[in-house]
């Protein structure tokens, strides 16, 4: 092949395998727990609901405030008396008629009289101001402590979706793991059954042993492909729970011992738990603020209130439609003061008080729980990740010593020495002694997160 050939050639594998290389990358993405926590704090649902939910707290504290500042309206009405109305009046001036002229009678002791114009048209404005409402301004301080509880609550759910995101990414492992076991584990016993399979046809083993060697083969293969979907469930799940696209690729570029290498055991167990640097403890402390605020707006409820207000208008009486010809307008102005005072309500405000006191003793206790309920979340989450330290301790030597004898066994077999009932008892030990050790990580890693939670400051 000549050097163009060669040239050509190259060339073109590389533009295949870089159009291979973007039309994967436009169809997956690869994620670390921290980058899959990234993405889900910004696309997954709660996490966007409760961001809605801090906009929607933004507004009611703008509405808390627009309330007692400057109000101006304006209206127009426009009435078009099909029938004027009738008035009824007494008959003064034919009785004081009658009274001075004799012989002229009184006539009816009440006469009808209409008063006014067919078409009346007005415009006016009218502006509102408080002068004085104790209410309102412990309502705007109870809008913006209810924006700092729906902040911190949003700040909670964070921690949730990040703690969700960090186990379901540990269970994709998990099942990767497994799945990547199995296929060693198949591969080997594959080998070990075409060796006996020879071993078998020059006449040095039985044909039991081959049978129960193609019998272990089966069931692997079976679990291979129970553990491959049941990766793709996990994965599924994973991406649900992130937010990301359900049609897309996902890719996990960390694995089960390099997170717990990253790990730092000696910081985590020397922690200690702050309940008050704890974000639910914190939202429980603003709930009583919350409540507290309840109590005063009840109580401004006994004060008087003071406003002012300014009304003008412009109007037109015609018994023609001709408000646009040049034609008397009236004008109105006026302006005042609106005091307001409480002073007999049948002890409703009474009441509504001593219900807002009753729920400040509610979320009281309630802080009090959360604060018991943290220490025992800690102490258990604690003891936890202690046990499952140890575990993993105890099953990182048994898979040591499960490898070992399974290999002893495997050279036993192929001796002669050992029998295909030893072969698959060795097999199955180290393949359940795999599946613990992998299970016994799982749980120190969900378990260091369990703690990590409980122990993140606010």
């Amino acid at each position: 092949m000549s050097r163009i050939s060669k040239t050509v050639i190259t060339a073109l594998a590389i533009v295949i395998a870089a159009s291979g290389a973007y039309a994967q990358n436009a169809t997956s993405q690869a994620f670390s727990v921290k980058q899959a926590q990234d993405f889900a704090l910004e696309n997954a649902f709660s996490a966007k609901s409760y961001a809605l939910g801090v906009d929607q707290a933004r507004t009611v504290v703008n509405e808390a405030i627009s309330m007692g500042l400057l109000q101006v309206n304006g209206s127009a009405d426009f009435q078009n008396f099909m029938v004027i109305p009738t008035t009824v009046l007494p008959n003064f001036v034919g009785q004081a008629i009658s009274a001075q002229i004799p012989n002229v009678p009184p006539g009816p002791e009440y006469i009808q009289a209409q008063f006014g114009t067919k078409y009346n048209f007005s415009v006016g404005a009218n502006a509102r101001q408080q002068l004085f409402d104790p209410t309102w301004i412990i309502g705007v301080q109870g809008a913006k402590m209810y924006l700092e509880k729906i902040r911190n609550m949003d700040k909670k759910n964070d921690q949730d979706v990040a703690g969700q995101i960090e186990q379901a990414y540990y269970t994709v492992l998990v099942s990767q793991r497994s799945k990547e076991l199995i296929e060693k584990n198949l591969a080997n016993l594959e080998k070990t059954l075409a060796e006996t399979t020879e071993y078998y046809k020059n006449g040095f083993v039985e044909e039991s042993s081959v049978d129960q060697l193609s019998l272990i083969v089966s069931n692997l293969k079976t679990s291979q492909d129970k553990a491959a979907r049941q990766t793709e469930i996990v994965k599924n799940l994973l991406k649900f729970q992130m937010g990301y696209d359900m049609d897309k690729e996902i890719e996990l570029t960390e694995n089960l011992e390099s997170l717990w290498l990253v790990n730092n055991h000696e910081a985590l167990m020397t922690s200690k738990l702050d309940v008050t640097k704890n974000v639910n403890y914190y939202i429980a402390d603003l709930e009583i603020t919350l409540r507290g605020y309840q109590v005063k707006l009840e109580k401004a409820k006994y004060l008087p209130t003071l406003g002012a207000f300014v009304n003008y208008s412009v109007s037109a009486q015609r018994n023609e439609f001709n408000f646009f010809a040049q034609k008397p307008w009236f004008n109105m102005a006026v302006w005042g003061i609106n005091l307001r005072m409480p002073i007999f309500d049948s002890f409703m405000k009474a009441a509504t008080t001593k219900r807002a006191k009753l729920e400040v003793q509610r979320v009281t206790d309630m802080k009090t729980f959360t604060e018991q309920q943290l220490k025992l979340q800690e102490t258990s989450a604690r003891s936890n990740y202690i046990s499952a330290f140890e575990q993993l301790r105890a099953e990182e030597a048994n898979i040591k010593l499960a490898e070992s004898i399974r290999n002893k066994t495997i050279i036993k077999f192929n001796e002669g020495v050992a029998n295909s009932t030893e072969l698959t008892q060795t097999e199955t030990q180290l393949l359940n002694t795999q599946g613990a050790y992998i299970g016994s990580l799982f749980q120190l890693l969900n378990a260091k997160a369990e703690l990590s939670k409980v122990l993140v400051t606010y």
